[in-house]
């Protein structure tokens, strides 16, 4: 019976030892594995650089209205709108008053603020 005893004893002590090297070897093997790489999110440009010959697309701030006001070659908004998604041809680019439009048609200029590289 005693005998029995120091077995059992020292069984369930390799056991509990093995375990516990085991768990750690685990816990060591993933610190040492590198993390993943992770790729930069792809973000619309908040001041896109548009030039002469590039394709524009109109996007909104105000969700609301949806649309975006048509200035002239002053800098002076008009009472005409352009809806968003709409795409265009940039004809021309230039800053007045410390804005910088783009040309979209013959006398149309939309606020580059508004408009995004397509």
């Amino acid at each position: 019976m005693l005998n029995m005893k120091k077995v059992i004893t020292v069984v369930s002590g390799l056991v509990l030892g093995l375990s516990l090297a085991s768990s750690t070897v685990e816990v060591s093997a993933a610190t040492l594995a590198p993390a993943p790489k992770l790729t930069q999110a792809e973000d619309m440009p908040t001041n896109p650089a548009i030039q002469k010959g590039d394709k524009v697309f109109v996007v909104v701030q105000d969700t609301k209205k949806q649309t975006v006001s048509v200035y002239n070659k002053d800098a002076k908004k008009t009472s005409k709108t352009i809806k968003m998604g709409t795409t265009w041809t940039a004809k021309a680019t230039k800053k007045v008053n410390g804005k910088k439009l783009v040309r979209v048609n013959k006398s149309e200029w939309l606020n580059a603020k508004d408009l995004v590289k397509d």
